[in-house]
């Protein structure tokens, strides 16, 4: 079978393909999953129509599970219900919500039920047809105490669904059984509430629909077996201000519970370590993929960059912190160099600048320029790089420093400490200069460390900002699996609600929309842009492939849902939505992210902040 993929995109023997899959399941699987998204009908996505209809922004989109229909949600509290084939308006949907509609899932075998979340603290699930002539819910639920940001469903129990709020709660519902919020009970599976958690988002692993990955507002992803979770019913004062939790006659404490069932937590590994004893307000993860094989887990990290997570080979984050004894058998070693980027390198190199990314040159040569870069993670990033060479050609006396001094400007003391006794209890280190420079090193940051006591009357001010977690909380963040990809180039620091999802069956590409209004693609092997679009004229939020099509619809501050497909290959067409100049709107976005929060907002509201040059700002469309 790879051999035929090979063949074809050499040849683009197209029609063979089809002709094989009419006759052929495994073909069919195949060509699904291999013609959906491609390099060449990716280069060519440009805007095929904006659907016009809401009277505020779009906040949420959902196809349905065969492609036919597109559902939107809108601050103007409508669901619309679009052929977007025909780009056609079918039905306005109204609901009882007052506030902004965050999130719209299909219910039911036939997907002939809508469920919508919104920022006025309620879920309703509707029937379609009941809906369309006014008629009322089937379930009006008002038990969350803020605002309500995301729903999941179930791929195998189509009465099953999820809500997440900013109150820690994630609640459970199933439409065979009553709910009556009358009653002060909810029917809760999680609560993150004890450690100031506000839910952002909530997903479901599609093959293993156990699994439920939930994000909030700090860098951690948290991956439950919902198999060793029992919902529980929890009582509450019904108050916005003052809301007291009470957990019933259960015998095991719930929190107790909760941490020995949760599977595992999820951080880039940098983040994991800095904010395991804190919960910081800078930091959220704004959404949750999962591909389609749901062994990877894409992650939207407000603040940061996008991350990708391995679920079945995932790095651990003490691998970075604890030197091991590594096989002394070294992978070869290149000859020829080849230009290449890869894995969250964006700055375009020059020729032969980077060798094959299997040799030892590639992440040396890596490492090095994201030191010298230095945006958000790639302190981190090298560090990694460094230490893959250590595993793999142990002899390479460079990476050693160049791991040590990564971790000293990380401030990562103690880490560095036990590499640099590593390092120096070497061999071939017995008369090596560059030991006692990193001890001085070392010593410096020791002393920078020690708490002084102007630094005491800050620390009222701090806590505004970070507020200290218990410590089985605290235990579970460091035990966290690391990223196994990162996707650099776009900005999350504005909204929460952004998404960032896998195109296509096999996932080979990724997409997210950005603050300046743009939709970036990266390839996901090697995590390159392939092309970025102007979108909307500010911020664009959600982006949701087609189940089975090249075909994307994206949304956000504007009030029109965008479709973009490949146009047709012109000679001398230009197409108005690429963005030409990619590397100037990255290097702004990651200068912008890099802002203290406050100064961000400023500047994404027209400001201009002294002392903060915002270089290569973003052009403007030529169609907006």
């Amino acid at each position: 079978m790879e051999s035929k993929l090979r063949k074809w995109r050499t040849k683009r023997d197209f029609i063979k393909l089809l002709q094989s899959r009419e006759n052929n399941a495994e073909t069919s699987k195949f060509f699904k999953q291999h013609s959906q998204f491609t390099d060449s009908l990716i280069k060519r996505l440009g805007l095929e129509f904006e659907l016009e209809g809401h009277q505020g922004c779009v906040n949420c989109l959902e196809w349905t599970p065969n492609g036919q229909h597109l559902a939107s949600g809108s601050d103007d509290t409508n669901v619309i219900l679009w052929d977007p084939f025909r780009h056609k308006k079918l039905h306005v949907i109204p609901t009882h919500h007052i506030g902004n509609i965050f999130s719209v899932k299909f219910l039911g075998t036939s997907c002939s039920e809508l469920a919508t979340a919104s920022g006025d603290c309620r879920v309703l699930v509707q029937s379609i047809p009941t809906a369309i002539a006014k008629g009322p819910p089937i379930l009006e639920c008002s038990c969350h105490v803020n605002r309500v940001k995301r729903l999941a469903t179930s791929p195998v129990e189509p009465s099953l669904f999820w809500s997440a709020a900013e109150d820690g709660l994630i609640i459970q519902y199933d439409l065979r059984e009553q709910h009556d919020c009358s009653l002060s009970q909810i029917k809760v599976l999680i609560d993150l509430s004890d450690n100031f958690g506000e839910v952002k988002c909530i997903a479901v692993n599609p093959t293993k629909p156990h699994y439920i990955a939930v994000g909030a507002n700090d860098c951690y992803i948290r991956l439950y077996d919902r198999r060793m979770l029992r919902p529980y019913i929890l009582k509450h004062e019904r108050n916005h201000f003052n809301f007291r939790i009470d957990y019933g006659s259960s015998k095991t404490p719930k929190k107790e519970m909760e941490t020995e069932n949760c599977v595992q937590y999820y951080a880039p590994g940098h983040l994991a370590v800095e904010n395991a004893s804190v919960s910081s307000f800078k930091l959220a993860v704004t959404n949750i993929s999962f591909n389609s094989a749901g062994s990877e887990m894409l992650a939207n990290m407000g603040g940061e960059q996008i991350y990708l997570f391995d679920i079945n080979n995932s790095r651990h984050i003490k691998d970075i912190q604890v030197p091991q004894f590594f096989n002394k058998k070294q992978l070869p070693v290149c000859n020829q160099c080849y230009n290449l980027e890869g894995n969250g390198f964006l700055n375009k190199p020059k020729i032969n600048q980077f060798p094959e990314e299997n040799c030892v040159c590639f992440y040396i040569d890596r490492a090095n320029q994201c030191i010298k870069r230095k945006w958000m993670g790639d302190l981190y990033n090298a560090a990694r790089d460094f230490l893959h060479v250590i595993q793999n050609w142990p002899s390479k006396l460079q990476a050693y420093v160049g791991l040590i001094e990564c971790l000293l400007e990380l401030k990562w003391t103690a880490e560095a400490k036990k590499w640099l006794d590593y390092f120096s209890a070497l061999p071939e280190n017995s008369n090596n200069p560059q030991i006692n420079l990193l001890q001085v090193k070392l010593e410096k940051l020791f002393a920078s460390n020690q708490p002084k006591e102007k630094d005491m009357d800050v620390s009222e001010d701090k806590d505004r900002y970070f507020r200290k977690v218990d410590e089985n909380e605290q235990k579970k963040r460091l035990e966290s699996l690391d990223f196994e990809k990162r996707f650099l180039g776009h900005c999350n620091t504005t909204t929460d609600i952004k998404e960032a999802s896998f195109l296509g069956d096999d996932g080979n590409y990724v997409c997210a929309g950005s603050d300046e209004g743009i939709i970036f693609i990266w390839e996901r092997k090697k995590s390159k842009i392939v092309t970025a679009l102007f979108g909307d004229v500010s911020i664009v939020n959600c982006i949701q492939p087609h189940p089975s099509a090249c075909f994307i619809a994206s949304s956000g501050i504007d009030s029109g849902v965008k479709l973009w497909s490949p146009l047709p290959e012109l000679d001398d067409f230009v197409n108005p939505r690429v963005v030409t100049d990619v590397q100037a709107v990255v290097e702004a976005n990651q200068n912008r992210m890099a802002m203290d929060p406050l100064e961000s907002m400023l500047v994404n509201m027209g400001y201009t902040i002294p002392g903060v040059h915002m270089s290569n700002e973003v052009p403007s469309c030529q169609t907006c």
